[in-house]
């Protein structure tokens, strides 16, 4: 698996964090991502590493993960590479 792809799924799994509500199960992730579960326990848990507030919380019997709601206020959910105008990428001699 190209390093990028791990890079990427796991921003998604920040960004969807962030913008959930209740939190989401590990199913429900791995869904969404469409990865294996365990793939995405590794993640996860890499993120958890690195620094991540993220959390589990049992909620009418479903353990869902989350972001400290504090995180959630003060990362930003950033624009794709598709929305930067190209002309900003241009190298000129």
């Amino acid at each position: 698996m190209p390093r990028g792809d791990q890079l990427a799924r796991q921003w998604k799994i920040i960004q969807t964090l962030i913008t959930s509500r209740r939190g989401k199960s590990a199913a429900e992730l791995a869904e969404d991502l469409g990865c294996h579960p365990q793939t995405l326990y590794r993640d996860l848990e890499a993120l958890q590493i690195a620094g991540f507030p993220i959390y589990t919380e049992k909620v009418e019997g479903k353990n869902l993960w989350s972001l400290l709601d504090t995180l959630k206020h003060h990362i930003p959910i950033p624009f794709s590479l598709t929305k930067r105008s190209p002309s900003r990428w241009s190298i000129t001699p």
